[in-house]
């Protein structure tokens, strides 16, 4: 039987949500029951934070930032702003270990459960340099793979300053984007850091990558390279051989996501997020009423979208349906913009 299973009522498969308060006096890492029921405190991390991607694919897993008494020594050694130690546990709370011996910007599970990426500029040749210390600069930073059971790493060819990946659904390729302030490209390069291939062009900035379910298509951010370029930017889909590119929206985005079924797309603006078809036409506003809501993400069932606003005054999670109806409060006594899902999980 899985340790981190539970069912709603009614028999109906359900899924976890881990979540860190954002309330004055209430930290760590909680999880709860799709239908809120059954909050267990996991870790009392005073630092704690969670990603989308905290969530091992197998359940059985969960990955996340904090700082404890014994990485003074690493945060001496590198000060880097933003980037932050990895630590991951068990679903149920056991077995915390700091994962690796460098902060990093970003990470993600592979399909296996068993490696993630991770962005680190731990070895850029610039992370010292008084523009990334003031946090004027982002540092060059690159992609690892990372065995989170041997320890094993492999570094993948590149580095840059707009460094983003995604992992392609069977876990043999990575999309990535690498570049400067002005530049920015997606390579497709395989787990093992061979076969590399240049997606894009880098006519735009382009950055945040994400594969279709199907592994055929990626989705991307564009953001031009000046304001005369305005309109280079938005959404782009493309194809994983390079082939097909064409643009969703001209809207500059902060992400996008796929749904289960790749029919449609979910557009994360800087307040409000909406519901797509490829051909950015028929659109839904997921966020209707609120002045903003952020962090939006399709539950792993794919039937709504969790999201959070601020607009009752305290940071809260909400979930809504596909067609924009039945929004309902996740969190209630305790508050909460950080947050991330478990797949579904059955009884076996």
């Amino acid at each position: 039987m899985c340790v981190a299973c539970s069912r709603n009522p009614g028999g109906a498969v359900a899924y976890k949500i881990a979540y860190v308060p954002s309330i004055s006096g209430q930290f760590g890492i909680f999880a709860m029951n799709s239908d809120t029921s059954g909050s267990k405190l996991l870790a009392a991390d005073k630092n704690a934070q969670l990603r989308f991607t905290s969530w091992s694919p197998d359940g059985k897993r969960i990955a996340f930032y904090s700082v404890r008494n014994q990485d003074a020594e690493i945060l001496k050694r590198y000060r880097m702003p933003y980037e932050y130690l990895l630590y991951f546990m068990d679903a149920t709370g056991g077995n915390q270990k700091r994962m690796l011996d460098f902060p990093v910007i970003d990470f993600a599970w592979a399909p296996d459960s068993r490696r993630l990426f991770v962005i680190s500029a731990h070895e850029g040749s610039d992370r010292d340099s008084p523009e990334v210390l003031s946090a004027n600069v982002n540092p060059l930073a690159s992609v690892y793979v990372v065995d989170w059971q041997t320890g094993a790493q492999t570094r993948l060819p590149g580095s840059g300053r707009n460094c983003s990946a995604a992992w392609s659904p069977d876990g043999t390729r990575l999309a990535v984007t690498f570049g400067d302030v002005e530049n920015g490209a997606i390579h497709v390069i395989g787990a093992d850091g061979r076969g590399s291939s240049k997606l894009t062009d880098g006519s735009t900035i382009d950055y945040r990558p994400k594969w279709s379910p199907d592994g055929k298509s990626i989705l991307y951010v564009a953001y031009p390279k000046t304001d005369a370029a305005a309109t280079d930017g938005g959404i782009f889909v493309i194809g994983a051989n390079g082939e097909g590119k064409r643009r969703v929206t001209e809207e500059a985005l902060t992400y996008v996501r796929w749904s289960l079924d790749g029919s449609m797309v979910l557009l994360q603006s800087e307040n409000a997020v909406r519901l797509a078809d490829l051909a950015g036409k028929k659109q839904v506003l997921l966020s209707s009423g609120l002045r903003r809501a952020v962090n939006g993400i399709f539950t792993p069932d794919g039937k709504a979208v969790m999201f959070c606003s601020n607009d009752e005054g305290a940071w809260n999670i909400y979930s809504i349906g596909l067609d924009g109806q039945k929004r309902r409060k996740i969190t209630g006594r305790t508050n909460s913009s950080n947050f991330c899902l478990s797949p579904l999980l059955t009884n076996r």
